[in-house]
């Protein structure tokens, strides 16, 4: 079934009796002077400040604007978008029970549904999360998440496969030479050459490198130790 935004869902609402040229107080524009009665299917007192014509925000009015939704007010009442969203800043509403209600009868099972089926997709596609990580990359996260991943965590052991992929990865990582900055200067694909080839103490020599970070380059790799072959 359709929704009806213009119904009414707190009313009835009736006008204040007021007498025309009767000085009132308006919640929007203060005291105005009653100069007419609207022509709107809610007839309504207009007030007069200065030049301006308005209706007259008090009563009824004030009750619909407060738990109305915006497009009731303006069918019933005859005023535009601008003059109730005027309206609901002079009274301090931000939203209302109306709108919400709207909202609520629109998100039936159906059109979520269609909603979640449409997005699914893009959502999960690899060029969405090309984007959302290329966003995140090189950002460091917030210290209260870093906080709450680290209780998160705290007592806790990776799980087998867990460890076997971290230690996979680091050993990769070894391979090509590509080490964070505190495990010092990569080897390059030319140094790791020299290093399944030549003795030690020659690798150390053209490399620059001491003979122990040939060593334990050697034994991270699993090639022969050259100290074990001499003897």
């Amino acid at each position: 079934m359709p929704v009806d935004p213009t119904k009414l869902r707190f009313g009835p609402y009736q006008s204040t009796r007021f007498k025309i040229g009767q000085k009132v107080d308006c919640d929007a524009r203060g005291e105005v002077t009653i100069f007419r009665i609207s022509d709107g299917r809610i007839p309504w007192p207009v007030g007069k400040k200065g030049s301006a014509l308005s209706l007259v925000l008090t009563g009824d009015l004030a009750r619909a604007v407060r738990q109305e939704a915006v497009p009731a007010i303006k069918h019933w009442w005859g005023v535009g978008t601008n003059t109730v969203w005027k309206w609901r800043r002079a009274l301090g509403v931000e939203d209302t029970e109306g709108n919400r209600l709207i909202r609520v009868e629109h998100q039936t099972p159906e059109r979520v549904a269609a909603f979640v089926k449409a997005i699914a997709p893009s959502a999960r596609s690899p060029e969405r999360r090309a984007k959302i990580a290329a966003a995140k990359r090189g950002k460091p996260r917030p210290a209260h998440v870093v906080e709450i991943l680290r209780q998160a965590n705290v007592g806790k052991r990776h799980t087998e496969a867990s460890r076997a992929k971290m230690s996979a990865s680091q050993k990769a990582r070894a391979e090509r030479g590509n080490l964070p900055p505190a495990a010092g200067v990569p080897w390059s694909a030319k140094e790791l050459k020299l290093l399944r080839t030549l003795p030690a103490k020659t690798v150390a020599k053209r490399t620059g490198r001491t003979l122990q970070a040939v060593y334990a380059r050697r034994s991270l790799l699993k090639l022969p130790d050259g100290r074990r072959a001499a003897k």
